[in-house]
């Protein structure tokens, strides 16, 4: 795979995530509605868009490598 190609996967990969992480609430919303996860789930939101965080910034860290 050429560093083009890959510089332009991460970044398709990054518009996901943004995607992903702007609907977390919503896709979180049926979780939200189980007394069992009552309580939980605005840690498990807060968690995931952490993680979502750590992986565009991670993108972001290897295409700014990949473009030197």
């Amino acid at each position: 795979m050429g560093v083009e190609l890959a510089i332009e996967k991460l970044k398709i990969s990054n518009q996901g995530l943004l995607i992903i992480q702007k609907n977390v609430h919503e896709q979180l919303s049926e979780i939200a509605t189980d007394p069992k996860m009552e309580g939980l789930t605005v840690d498990l939101e807060n968690l995931f868009e952490s993680y979502l965080d750590t992986w565009v910034k991670s993108n972001l860290e290897i295409i700014s490598l990949l473009e030197k």
